[in-house]
């Protein structure tokens, strides 16, 4: 499976910290993040596959993307919300 464009994307940016992995389709479910996992670095999943993240117990903007921060000590950036695919806007999102 090929890497979409906004992944291709933001791996092109040094972020200055470990990234765990980078999600697509990303939706706020407290406490825990929805998304398509792509380039995930601990080997625990392919490129593609929908996860849930662990409680997320950080959200900050860095180099104009979001990043989520973990308990287990993930780090993923977000390449873009499932709302911003034309659906509902999400009422829970961290702002």
């Amino acid at each position: 499976m090929g890497l979409p464009q906004c992944v291709r994307d933001a791996k092109k940016i040094d972020f200055g910290v470990p990234i765990s992995g980078y999600l697509c389709c990303a939706e706020f479910q407290p406490p825990c993040v929805i998304g398509v996992v792509f380039s995930e670095t601990r080997g625990r999943f392919t490129d593609g596959k929908t996860i849930r993240t662990s409680l997320v117990e950080r959200v900050y903007e860095l180099r104009g993307y979001q990043l989520c921060e973990t308990h287990n000590g993930s780090r993923y950036v977000v390449c873009h919300w499932w709302y911003e695919n034309g659906a509902a806007p999400e009422v829970n999102m961290i702002h």
